[in-house]
């Protein structure tokens, strides 16, 4: 049955494509997956050219965000259109001619019109396959096995929202070459440009609050543009480190218990901030090669900030996450030492770079700085040990022989501080 649809016409280079909008309802019920499509098994490796589907990722963020998000919102999804033979697009002027229409709109009359679907079309998605499943996801509130989608509601009422739809005449080679186009140039954002605009994770709310101007940390000392700092940088961290770190304190206050943490209500993160930020205070007050980095955040302390990043490991993100990791597990092991004594301790470590201890717990042989799950994993206990945190016969073992390997037995940890 032939459908005929308000739409712009438009070029873009060779590109011919015509761009208007669905209702999210018809949409879901229009398109058709690429694997659902005839034919898509005999399709050579080049020519299948769509993504695999992650489930995972549309069950716990894209479905829930179209499902409960009241202010949620979709860019244009790109369609290939199969079967486009007699897909036809009639622009105003045809409705009268151009003469009637009054010159001032004449050219822009010629690219406006109706595009009319004659019943045998194929939809399939070039760009925003995610997309097109999480809305019939959110809809229904179940997968395609028909799973409940945990924590998520299905909001029948998403299928009167409007989307905007590029529809491109299918022809293989250029399908391909749109789809692989749009997913390599779509840059991926840094995490901590995914930190600064979440507004979804209340533990990433809860860490920017904690920086800028008579707060925890000064926003100058926060790099967010990268997830590292190289050998200039002026920052003192990485809003990555810093959001790691603030976890790290939450986790060991047992805080979590107060709410899962990345959907804490705001009353439950503004008491949740109250105990982690004495705890960041005390930090950044009582290391004293921290206090140093911060004592000027203008640019007349950027050169004590690089030569400490430089010297000692301290001034180094994946140091600075296994400090207060470990901190955190002294203030567990270390029953009754108060939290400025601590950081003693922690200022008796020496922290330099070529110290040899380092080697193989945070430094590799070469003198490269070594990174990692694993490396902060092991960092923490042996800088908690240094502290006088009690480990196990079974941690340290573990221990040496991560540092070690198969020679661990010949080896032992250095003696703590305290």
């Amino acid at each position: 049955m032939p459908t005929t649809i308000p739409a712009l016409q438009a070029k873009f280079g060779e590109t011919e494509y015509y761009l208007t909008t669905m209702r999210v309802g018809e949409f879901v019920r229009s398109v058709r997956m690429p694997t659902d499509v005839p034919g898509w098994e005999d399709l050579t490796i080049e020519e299948r050219y769509q993504r695999n589907i992650n489930i995972t990722r549309i069950r716990k963020g894209v479905a829930p965000y179209f499902a409960t998000d009241k202010y949620r919102f979709s860019g244009a999804l790109v369609l290939a259109v199969i079967n486009h033979e007699n897909m036809v697009f009639e622009p105003l002027t045809k409705f009268g001619g151009r003469s009637n229409v009054p010159a001032l709109y004449q050219t822009a009359s010629e690219d406006m019109g109706f595009l009319i679907l004659h019943g045998g079309e194929i939809l399939v998605p070039l760009d925003g396959q995610h997309r097109t499943k999480a809305f019939k996801f959110a809809i229904d509130g179940v997968d395609d096995n028909n799973r409940p989608i945990q924590g998520m509601k299905s909001n029948p009422n998403l299928s009167n929202d409007q989307v905007s739809v590029i529809l491109v005449r299918f022809e293989p080679t250029l399908s391909r070459r749109i789809f692989n186009k749009i997913n390599r140039y779509a840059k991926p954002t840094v995490r901590g440009d995914n930190l600064i605009t979440d507004d979804d994770d209340a533990m990433a709310v809860m860490t920017r609050s904690l920086i800028g101007e008579n707060r925890v940390i000064s926003a100058r000392m926060v790099r967010i543009a990268s997830n590292t700092l190289n050998k200039k940088a002026p920052e003192f961290t990485t809003l990555s480190t810093f959001y790691d770190a603030t976890i790290a304190i939450v986790e060991g206050l047992g805080l979590e218990g107060k709410g899962p943490l990345s959907s804490m209500e705001e009353n439950q993160r503004e008491l949740v901030k109250e105990d982690v930020k004495p705890i960041w205070e005390t930090l950044l007050s009582g290391i004293d090669l921290w206090r140093k980095a911060l004592e000027d955040t203008s640019e007349g302390g950027d050169f004590s900030r690089t030569e400490i990043r430089d010297e000692t490991l301290l001034g180094k993100p994946i140091g600075q996450l296994s400090l207060v990791r470990a901190f955190m597990l002294m203030r567990e092991r270390c029953e009754g030492v108060p939290l400025e004594e601590l950081c003693v301790r922690l200022n008796a470590v020496d922290w330099d770079v070529g110290n040899e201890m380092w080697h193989g717990v945070l430094m590799n042989p070469n003198g490269r700085v070594m990174s990692g799950k694993n490396t902060v994993n092991r960092a923490t206990q042996f800088i908690a040990h240094l502290g006088g945190a009690s480990l196990s016969d079974e941690e340290i073992e573990a221990l040496l022989e991560q540092i070690h390997g198969e020679d661990w037995e010949s080896h032992e940890l250095p003696a703590p501080v305290a």
